[in-house]
């Protein structure tokens, strides 16, 4: 197929969504729903995923590499849709017909975690011969209805069909929060058809043979029969984000926490006179969306879009369902407006909300491509905190920079600094860390970010690297010892340069910060030739001694359960 041909197939974002089904002879009737030859089989293929994940406690190499399997099916425009999970920490894809024995090389378009969607594409116009682009009903489906899962779960190497109903629909958070409470809520739709490992992105069907989601969530353990799959309006806004802003991976969140107004006295304090009802705004992240627009602290949000926020903080949904107020923001495409209807102080408001996601301060993932930042002083291994460190090390983690994590971002650059190992060497004996610290300050100065810490530090040639860390620690070195030192620590550690190549992209903030040293006594800047000559250099083929590794404290048990009970996850309404 050449590629104007290719051009001339792709069609407006409505166009794979409308409820007409693509193909009669692929689709499903009521009485028709028992008959395997009409099951669109050929338009849902394998998906085979090579992973690999940066060694977040040694950031300068790669984890080992892993394999798994997911699923996938046709859309227009030749474009294959999956959940973002199947292919997270990809490096190599690949998809397999129903049928075919080949493996075609896939690329992947787009990932979008916070709505667990993906966009893969594949070049070879063999593989598109035969295969009928499945299109997407805009109707979320009723309590009871019949419906089936299309797929390659585990169990077997073919596709698999399972059959249940719609037991449920309902909103959650489709990315792992992880270790932070979830910022947004998206529809769901609750089967009780066996959806498994491998079944993930493959797509769900009504009984007339319509798209009706694509399954990507299931319970393992005590819960049984019980699977999720993304609905209609989900993707909709996935597939029209992707067109205007490919390289986007999150959905709107207000940026905010509340707690419900249930109780009676809450409400009287607030002025919240009935009919009125809502949720009361606790706290608002700096530099959110909810900021942006006004809303304060103590506030009330009576209304959205239109609709009454009653005071368990659902909002009408269809007859006799309700769901979270905060699907409609997480509903809404980047950029586009909400209408809220505030109470302050007695008096109501009506503001304007602009769609966004709220800077995070602890990334949750990474971009595809890129490999932790990292910057080595005297043996020191600094980094930034994400999620992919707090997955590894969140056991051996201080409760100051714990605490420091979870707090909201207040200035766009900022990042959260905490050093992972000290690798072993005179110029830093006595430096044994336990518990990861946070770096507080450099040499009497705040650091904003990684880029700034090595700006500093390169400035320095003569005198002393004085790094504050958390619980009042210090890191002292000779500036000049320490340079001498280096180039041996890095040859003994095999490590390939002393910073990552995100720090290295930018080097004439480092003249800059040259006048600043001086005015603090510190005269001359670092050399950044040797920096560049450092990151250049070959691994040695010798063996070498492995790093110091952070070992929990002898007071303090280490495991999830200690670390549970040390960080305890609130149990209050509160959604920040």
């Amino acid at each position: 197929m050449s590629s104007s041909t290719r051009s001339a197939r792709r069609e407006s974002i409505d166009a794979p969504l409308s409820p007409v089904r693509a193909s009669v002879d692929r689709t499903l009737s009521a009485s028709q729903i028992g008959s395997t030859r009409l099951i669109p089989f050929k338009s849902v293929v394998k998906v085979f995923v090579v992973t690999a994940k940066p060694n977040c406690l040694l950031p300068w190499q790669m984890g080992r590499q892993e394999s798994c399997t997911g699923s996938a099916f046709f859309i227009h425009g030749d474009r294959l849709l999956t959940n973002a999970h199947v292919v997270r920490d990809y490096t190599t894809v690949r998809v397999r017909r129903h049928g075919g024995a080949e493996k075609y090389k896939a690329k992947v378009l787009c990932i979008n975690h916070a709505c667990d969607l993906a966009l893969l594409a594949v070049d070879d116009p063999a593989f598109w011969i035969g295969m009928t682009p499945l299109s997407i009903s805009k109707k979320i489906p009723e309590l009871y209805e019949n419906a089936m899962v299309i797929g390659y779960p585990l169990g077997g190497d073919n596709v698999c069909v399972t059959r249940g109903v719609v037991s449920r629909v309902t909103t959650l958070p489709y990315e792992d929060p992880k270790f932070f409470l979830p910022s947004q809520e998206l529809i769901a739709i609750q089967l009780d058809a066996a959806i498994n490992s491998g079944n993930s992105g493959g797509p769900a069907l009504d009984e007339s043979g319509t798209i009706i989601g694509v399954a990507f969530s299931g319970y393992a353990g005590s819960a049984d029969n019980i699977g999720y799959i993304i609905p209609y309006s989900v993707i909709y806004n996935f597939l029209k984000q992707y067109e205007s802003s490919p390289e986007v991976s999150r959905v709107c969140d207000l940026g905010l926490g509340y707690m419900l107004c249930e109780n009676p006295s809450l409400r009287e304090r607030h002025k919240i006179v009935s009919p009125a009802s809502g949720v009361l705004v606790t706290k608002v992240a700096p530099l959110s969306a909810a900021c942006h627009a006004g809303i304060k602290k103590d506030d009330v949000l009576l209304r959205i879009d239109g609709c009454n926020i009653f005071n368990d903080g659902t909002i009408d949904f269809r007859e006799d369902e309700r769901l979270s107020f905060m699907h409609k923001v997480s509903d809404r495409v980047i950029g586009q407006d909400l209408k809220f209807e505030v109470l302050r102080n007695g008096k109501t408001l009506k503001l304007k909300v602009r769609g966004e996601p709220t800077p995070e301060l602890v990334p949750r993932h990474r971009r595809v491509g890129t490999s932790p930042s990292y910057f080595i002083v005297g043996g020191v291994v600094f980094t930034k905190m994400t999620c992919g460190l707090l997955d590894v090390a969140v056991e051996v983690l201080s409760e100051e920079a714990w605490q420091r994590g979870r707090e909201p971002k207040k200035i766009p650059e900022e990042e959260v600094i905490v050093v992972i190992s000290v690798l072993g060497h005179p110029v830093n004996h006595g430096y044994e860390i336990h518990r990861l610290p946070l770096l507080k300050e450099f040499n009497d100065e705040p650091v904003l970010n990684m880029r700034d810490l090595r700006e500093k530090v390169m400035a320095v040639e003569e005198g002393f690297l004085h790094f504050l860390l958390g619980e009042g620690k210090s890191i002292i070195f000779d500036a000049k010892a320490c340079r001498e030192a280096e180039d041996e620590i890095f040859q003994t550690y095999a490590v390939p340069a002393p910073c990552s190549p995100d720090l290295l992209e930018d080097v004439a903030p480092v003249a800059a910060a040259a006048p600043r040293a001086a005015a603090n006594g510190k005269a001359g800047k670092r050399r950044v030739g040797a920096a560049k000559a450092s990151a250049t250099r070959t691994k040695p083929t010798s063996k070498r001694p492995e790093p110091q590794v952070p070992k929990p404290d002898s007071k303090e048990a280490a495991g999830p359960s200690a670390r549970a009970s040390k960080r305890p996850r609130s149990t209050t309404a509160s959604r920040l």
